[in-house]
């Protein structure tokens, strides 16, 4: 969750056609891949300070963060991401977002991710909404920040549970709160925690999180989806993680079968 500040991101880096990875150490510099955009999100540097670097794919939009330096405790320092949608003033160049909740027949995504069990963070979906059709740079006051773990170590859900939910077969933890960054900018927090930790997904529908935030009272379903981000949230270490295969396909018509693959591994801590 991004709480108390303001992003500035600047131009995305021109590339030169012949090359395959760009090296990123720079705190806002992204790289566009056709509708897709990949960020480094180290929104918290002043209250975390310290390094972080990915390499990213230019063509397929996969990204590995290599090198980070910070230490967070229990706060997050970092959310180094691939976008598809328009996010705090970066657009990706996505054609049907945003798009009303009430809108969508479904909305499916792939993802695989290397993690490594060190220090802590969670591998998430970060899902923006805006009550409207106006949100912009400044963020999405009054509307929702849906996140939708896979896997996680040394953290937990945040702040108050409000239930357990089956989706896609998978049980999950619901966990909610208010987030804010400033006095004028308010959102609810909504995230999805999987009891079945996970290290690839096909088909994932994202629609039946936001039809259980509706009945739950946390969003509405003429709400607009914005932004679907997919990145990790690093309070430290954790490194190398590696995001690829991402993409998103609203409203297929001919849905395939969703399919993962369980991530053995332990679950620990909770904040």
């Amino acid at each position: 969750m991004r709480k108390g500040f303001v992003l500035v991101f600047l131009l995305a880096l021109s590339i030169p056609a012949f090359a395959a990875t760009v090296d990123d150490c720079e705190r806002y510099k992204g790289v566009q891949v056709g509708p897709y955009y990949i960020g480094p999100g180290y929104w918290n540097k002043e209250k975390c300070p310290g390094e972080q670097c990915l390499k990213i794919d230019d063509k397929t939009g996969d990204f590995t963060v290599v090198k980070d330096t910070f230490d967070c405790g229990y706060g997050v320092a970092s959310y180094p991401y691939i976008l598809y949608g328009s996010s705090w003033g970066v657009t990706s160049g996505a054609k049907d977002l945003p798009a009303p909740i009430s809108s969508l027949k479904n909305l499916l995504t792939d993802w695989t991710i290397q993690t490594t069990r060190t220090g802590a963070w969670d591998a998430a979906y970060d899902i923006w909404v805006c009550p409207d059709n106006k949100c912009g740079g400044d963020g999405f006051n009054g509307g929702a920040e849906v996140m939708v773990w896979l896997d996680y170590f040394n953290c937990g859900g945040w702040q108050y549970k409000v239930g357990d939910v089956s989706i896609e077969g998978i049980d999950w933890e619901v966990w909610q709160t208010k987030a804010d960054a400033g006095p004028n900018n308010h959102w609810q927090y909504v995230a999805y925690v999987p009891k079945t930790l996970m290290s690839s997904i096909q088909n994932f529908d994202l629609l039946p999180f936001f039809q259980d935030s509706v009945q739950r009272g946390f969003l509405k379903p003429d709400w607009w989806v914005y932004a679907i981000e997919a990145g990790n949230e690093i309070h430290t270490k954790g490194v190398p993680f590696a995001s690829k295969n991402f993409s998103v396909t609203v409203n297929s018509p001919n849905p395939g079968p969703f399919t993962f693959k369980r991530l053995d591994a332990p679950i620990k801590g909770a904040r």
